[in-house]
């Protein structure tokens, strides 16, 4: 009788994550202009990389939440060099602590995200209120050029 409390309280303990409460939030991100390291030959190569930074608001226009940081670097380039595939980490601030993500990205290259357009990337790592944390982002591109992300995660015990 030991043996099976022993095991299954290591069950248990092994998928506390399978009990953890799922969580969700969601922002919308100021847009704003990246920088741009093109490096050679000039146009699109492998290596270029793009920065950006801005607000992350709780609803369209509504108060700041936090603010993020971004890098995109081009990691493939398809044969007519019109769509690209960008390895993405972000880095989103807010007052309790941050969140991280990663993603690899397919966009058309040099135009802008339509309408439309939608990823899911990786939740990987935290600080602060949000260390421990793993989940999933979607990110939507929506009408009139504004972004929503919809933060999907669980919290360490």
């Amino acid at each position: 009788m030991k043996k099976i409390m022993t095991y299954i309280a290591l069950f248990i303990g092994l998928n506390m994550a399978a009990f953890a409460e799922q969580l969700q939030s969601v922002e919308y991100p100021d847009a704003a202009v990246p920088q741009v390291l093109d490096v050679m030959p000039a146009g699109p190569s492998i290596g270029d990389m793009y920065t950006s930074e801005g607000s992350l608001r709780s609803s369209i226009g509504g108060p700041v939440v936090g603010e993020y940081f971004e890098q995109a670097t081009l990691v493939h380039l398809n044969d007519t060099l019109t769509r690209t595939t960008r390895s993405f980490m972000v880095e989103s601030v807010y007052p309790d602590g941050s969140i991280y993500k990663l993603n690899l990205i397919q966009t058309d290259h040099g135009l802008p995200l339509k309408e439309g357009h939608g990823h899911v990337g990786a939740i990987v790592g935290g600080t602060g209120k949000y260390s421990g944390i793993r989940g999933s982002y979607e990110y939507e591109m929506l009408a009139g050029g504004v972004a929503k992300v919809t933060n999907t995660y669980w919290l360490a015990k």
